[in-house]
C-alpha cells in the first residue's frame, strides 16, 4: 500500500482536551514511533507527547493523519526556587552496607553537619562561612505567613565546603561518652533517610536533650554534631558544655548563622 507524502497532524492540549493547532508535516519530520517519551518544540515552547493516535509511523503514514495530545512542559525560573535552609554541607560522607545489629540514628541528608563542633583554632574559617550565610539571610530570604508560625524561605542556598575537617585537636570518643548523661544504648551509627547504608565510621549517642553524632577513627572523633531531641525533657546540656571546655570547642549553628562558646550553648538547646 502506498504511503502518503505528508501527514495531517492535529495538536490537542491534554489539559483542556481541545485542539489548538494543526499542520501538515513530511514523513521525515516525524519519529518512527511515539512509544518512548517524546518532546516537541512548538513556537519555541517545549511540549511532551502524552498520546499519539496512531502511535507508529507505519500506521500514520498509511492513513495520512495523526492526532497528538500534548502537555506543556513548564520550566521553572531558578530565581523562583525556594529553599527551607540557608546552607548545607557538601560533600556528604561516604556510606557502607550495615551488617551489624542495632538501631541507627536517622537524619535527612540536608541535616548533616548543620550544628557541629569546631576547634577554636578554626574560628577564622568558620566566620568566613558565617558571613556568606548572613548574606543569604539579608539578601536572599523572606518570611511567609503571619501570626505564631511564620516561615522563612530562601531563594539561594550556600554550599559549605570548609572547614572540611572541623576538629583539628584530639577529641576522645571514650572521654566524650564519660561526660554525657547517656539516655539509652548507643546507636549502631548514622543513616540517611531513604538510604540503605550507614555513614562510614559513624556513631550516635542519645543524651537528653540532644543526640550527639558524627564520625570517629578508632577513639579519635573527626566530626562531632548535635541534633535536638523533639521530646527533650530538659533545657540544659552540662555534659556538652563540659566537653566543649575540655576539648576547646565552639558550636557552629550554621542554619542560624551563629558561633557559640560553651557558656552560650544553652541558646541552642533552648532556642525559646
Amino acid at each position: 500500500m502506498a504511503h502518503t507524502e505528508s501527514v495531517q497532524v492535529v495538536f490537542v492540549d491534554a489539559e483542556t482536551e481541545e485542539e489548538f493547532a494543526r499542520t501538515e508535516l513530511a514523513p521525515g519530520q516525524l519519529p518512527d514511533s511515539f512509544a518512548h517519551e517524546t518532546r516537541l518544540d512548538l513556537g519555541g515552547e517545549p511540549w511532551a507527547v502524552v498520546r499519539a493516535e496512531p502511535p507508529t509511523a507505519a500506521q500514520f503514514l498509511r492513513s495520512g493523519s495523526l492526532v497528538l495530545t500534548l502537555r506543556r512542559v513548564r520550566t521553572r525560573d531558578p530565581q523562583e526556587m525556594q529553599y527551607s535552609l540557608p546552607t548545607i554541607f557538601d560533600p556528604l560522607p561516604a556510606t557502607e552496607e550495615s551488617t551489624g545489629p542495632g538501631e541507627h540514628f536517622v537524619i535527612h541528608e540536608d541535616d548533616w553537619r548543620q550544628a557541629e563542633m569546631v576547634s577554636r583554632q578554626l574560628a577564622g574559617q568558620v566566620e568566613a562561612e558565617m558571613r556568606a550565610i548572613h548574606e543569604i539571610f539579608q539578601q536572599h530570604s523572606r518570611v511567609i505567613g503571619d501570626g505564631a508560625s511564620p516561615v522563612r524561605v530562601f531563594d539561594r542556598i550556600h554550599l559549605r565546603r570548609t572547614p572540611a575537617a572541623a576538629i583539628s585537636a584530639e577529641v576522645s570518643r571514650r572521654r566524650l561518652s564519660e561526660l554525657l548523661p547517656v539516655a539509652r544504648w548507643p546507636y549502631a551509627g548514622v543513616r540517611f533517610r531513604d538510604a540503605p547504608g550507614r555513614v562510614v565510621d559513624s556513631f550516635a549517642i542519645a543524651s537528653d536533650p540532644l543526640t550527639v553524632y558524627g564520625q570517629a577513627h578508632g577513639d579519635r572523633i573527626t566530626v562531632l554534631c548535635l541534633a535536638l531531641s523533639p521530646d527533650a525533657a530538659t533545657a540544659s546540656a552540662p555534659g556538652i558544655e563540659q566537653a566543649m571546655r575540655e576539648f576547646d570547642l565552639l558550636l557552629a549553628d550554621w542554619c542560624n548563622g551563629r558561633l557559640l562558646d560553651a557558656s552560650a550553648v544553652g541558646a541552642f538547646v533552648n532556642p525559646a
